[in-house]
């Protein structure tokens, strides 16, 4: 008798934490969805300055030498 009272007070719960967890998985599923989206923005507008800022930049190479060396030697002292 006890266990069918215990049983019956479980089956009645049920229900009820069907519907939170499925109200929790909807709530965690538009957050994920969220930060998808900011990422997503964050990572077009990083594309968008990281080509604009290629095309702008010249890098110098140093000129090498007659002996096939950029360094420069000191002499003795």
């Amino acid at each position: 008798m006890h266990f069918q009272k215990r049983l019956d007070e479980i089956e009645s719960k049920t229900e009820a934490e069907k519907q939170w967890w499925e109200k929790r998985k909807s709530t965690i599923q538009t957050d994920f969805m969220n930060e998808l989206d900011a990422e997503q923005a964050l990572n077009k507008t990083a594309a968008t300055k990281a080509s604009s800022d290629e095309d702008s930049v010249l890098v110098e190479t140093p000129s090498i030498t007659d002996k096939g060396s950029t360094r420069k030697r000191k002499g003795k002292k």
